[in-house]
């Protein structure tokens, strides 16, 4: 009986995941990821000087709620780019992508000012992809 539990609670999880779309499609390069705390928060991903150009940046929330509210990129050259872009992210649902101006360029960091949702004990997970 225990065996057939088991067997059950798979089968429903793996409908679950099957149904579930994937937040990042295929194409997107990982920069990096952030756990955001439950204040006002502060945090930048810097890009390794060896990552290609990108024309597109993906930003992807796990695991809890989020509100941002603002976000930085520093190019290469030093130039700042803030898209006017301000909301908040249902976890594992949402996602923004970032067009940048121009050609490719490389990057240098990308600077977040955002907050977990409270509702949960989980902090919110932003992850950052590039295409």
């Amino acid at each position: 009986m225990k065996g057939l539990k088991i067997v059950a609670l798979s089968l429903i999880l793996l409908s679950f995941l099957a149904c579930t779309p994937g937040l990042v499609p295929s194409g997107w390069e990982f920069l990096g990821k952030r756990e955001v705390g439950f204040g006002v928060d502060h945090d930048n991903i810097t890009i390794p000087a060896q990552m290609r150009a990108f024309s597109k940046l993906l930003i992807v929330v796990r695991m809890n709620d989020l509100e941002l509210y603002d976000i930085k990129i520093t190019l290469e050259s030093g130039a700042d780019f803030s898209p006017n872009f301000r909301g908040k992210f249902i976890a594992n649902r949402d996602t923004q992508i970032i067009d940048l101006p121009g050609a490719a360029r490389r990057i240098r960091r990308v600077d977040f000012r955002y907050r977990s949702l409270r509702g949960t004990a989980r902090r919110a997970m932003v992850e950052l992809y590039g295409k």
